[in-house]
C-alpha cells in the first residue's frame, strides 16, 4: 500500500547538528539559503555542464579586456584569460591502473545508496534518469538542524527511488512505503506525511523530522571551507548535499587490506563511494592526481578524512562495537604531514579520494580507469 501526497510549499533554512566538523562544515553553506522545488528533477534538467560560455559573455570578455591593451594584443590577452579562467588544465600523460566495478548513487544523504551500472557525471555529482546524488536530506522540524546518518544511523537503511514524477521511500519493518509527488512549487518541504513516516523510522516518533529537496538554488553551493588551502580546489566546484565534494572514489584492494587487520570484515557500503576501482594496489589512490573514465576526467581535491559515520552497520542502521573500523583505520592511515593537516584530521583516518570534476561524460562498470600521479607529475599538488 503506497499513500500519494502533494509538497507543501515551505522555505526552510538549515542549522547545525554541532556534533561533527564535517556537519558544521556543510551547514555554513547551507544555511541562509532558501530551496525551490522545479521541474529540474525530471530527466531533462538533470545534466549541467561544467562551463557555459556564451557567444555574449565571451565578447564582452575580449572586448574589456582589449580596451585596456589595445584591440589586437586585448583579443589574443582576452582569449587567453577565458581559456587559462574556464579550461581545465588537465595532464597529458595517463596510466592505466584498473577498472571501474562499481557505480553508486545516493540520493538521500545518508540514505541507502542505488548500484547502477552506468550513469552520467555531473557538475555537482553522478545522475541517472531521474536520480540524482545526494539531492534530498532530511532535516529536523523544531530547529532545523540537517540530520545524517552520524545523529540516526537508521536513515543508512532507507531507500529513496524516483520514477516519472514520483518519489518513493521505503525502510525495512515499515510495511507501508511513503510516496510524494513533484510539483514546480516554491520551497523544498515534502509534506507532513513523509516527515511523519521519516520520524517513525529513524527516532520512533520522538524527534519530527522533515525531508528537504535541493531545488534549483542548491546549484550555487560551493564546496564548504575546509580548514586547509588545498591546491586544487576552485572556486567554480559545484554540489548539493555531499559533505565536501561531489565525488568519492574508493578501490577493492584498499579495504581489502583494511579487512586484513579488522576484527571482522565489513563491506565497501561502509564507506558510501560513488566510484570504487579494481585491479589497483592498495592505496596506490594516495597517488592520483586526476583520474580519466571515459571522456569524464575527474580532480582529486583532497584523501577523505574519515567519521562516525564508518562505524555505522549498514545492513542494520547499529554502530559496530569498539569504534570499527574508525579505529583499525587510526592505526595506520593518518596523516603525517604536511603538519597542519595532520593537526586538523589527527583523529580522522583517510580512505578513498574526495573529487570533484573537470570534464563530464558517461562512466559505466568496466570502464578503464586512467590516471595522472601525484609521483611522476612533480607540479601537481593535493597538500
Amino acid at each position: 500500500m503506497k499513500t500519494t501526497i502533494p509538497v507543501v510549499p515551505q522555505h526552510h533554512q538549515l542549522s547545525p547538528t554541532g556534533n561533527t566538523a564535517a556537519d558544521r562544515l556543510l551547514f555554513e553553506s547551507l544555511s541562509s539559503r532558501h530551496f525551490s522545488l522545479s521541474p529540474g528533477l525530471v530527466r531533462g534538467g538533470l545534466l549541467a555542464p561544467v562551463f557555459h560560455c556564451s557567444n555574449k559573455m565571451l565578447n564582452n570578455t575580449l572586448v574589456g579586456v582589449g580596451l585596456s591593451v589595445g584591440l589586437g594584443l586585448g583579443v589574443g590577452l582576452g582569449t587567453w584569460w577565458v581559456l587559462r579562467r574556464f579550461s581545465p588544465q588537465l595532464p597529458v600523460k595517463w596510466e592505466e591502473v584498473g577498472e571501474v566495478s562499481q557505480v553508486n548513487i545516493y540520493l538521500l544523504k545518508s540514505g541507502r545508496g542505488v548500484p547502477l551500472k552506468e550513469a552520467q557525471t555531473t557538475t555537482y555529482g553522478l545522475a541517472h534518469d531521474t536520480h540524482q546524488d545526494r539531492s534530498f536530506v532530511v532535516m529536523a522540524a523544531d530547529d532545523q538542524r540537517f540530520i545524517s546518518g552520524r545523529q540516526a544511523g537508521k536513515l543508512l537503511l532507507v531507500s529513496l527511488v524516483v520514477e516519472d514524477d514520483t518519489v518513493t521511500l521505503e525502510a525495512p519493518g515499515m510495511e507501508e512505503g511513503v510516496k510524494m509527488w513533484k510539483q514546480p512549487l516554491k520551497g523544498v518541504d515534502c509534506g507532513d506525511e513523509v516527515g511523519e513516516w521519516l520520524t517513525k523510522v529513524l527516532f520512533n516518533g520522538e524527534t519530527k523530522v522533515r525531508l528537504l529537496f535541493k531545488g534549483n538554488v542548491m546549484q550555487r553551493r560551493t564546496i564548504p571551507p575546509l580548514g586547509y588551502n588545498f591546491p586544487q580546489y576552485r572556486s567554480t566546484d559545484r554540489l548539493y548535499y555531499a559533505d565536501c565534494t561531489g565525488y568519492m572514489l574508493a578501490t577493492e584492494s584498499s579495504l581489502e587490506d583494511l579487512n586484513t587487520r579488522l576484527p571482522f570484515p565489513i563491506t565497501m557500503n561502509n564507506f558510501r563511494p560513488n566510484i570504487v576501482v579494481k585491479g589497483s594496489p592498495a592505496y596506490d589512490e594516495d597517488d592520483w592526481a586526476f583520474i580519466r573514465i571515459g571522456s569524464a576526467v575527474f580532480r582529486t581535491l583532497k584523501p577523505c578524512n574519515r567519521c562516525v559515520m564508518t562505524t555505522v552497520n549498514p545492513q542494520t542502521g547499529e554502530r559496530y562495537p569498539n569504534q570499527e573500523p574508525l579505529r583499525t583505520l587510526r592505526s595506520y592511515r593518518l596523516l603525517s604531514n604536511p603538519p597542519e593537516l595532520a593537526k586538523s584530521w589527527s583523529t580522522s583516518p583517510v580512505f578513498g579520494l574526495s573529487l570533484v570534476i573537470d570534464t563530464t561524460g558517461p562512466i559505466a562498470v568496466g570502464d578503464k580507469v586512467l590516471v595522472a600521479r601525484l609521483s611522476t607529475n612533480p607540479h601537481l599538488k593535493i597538500f
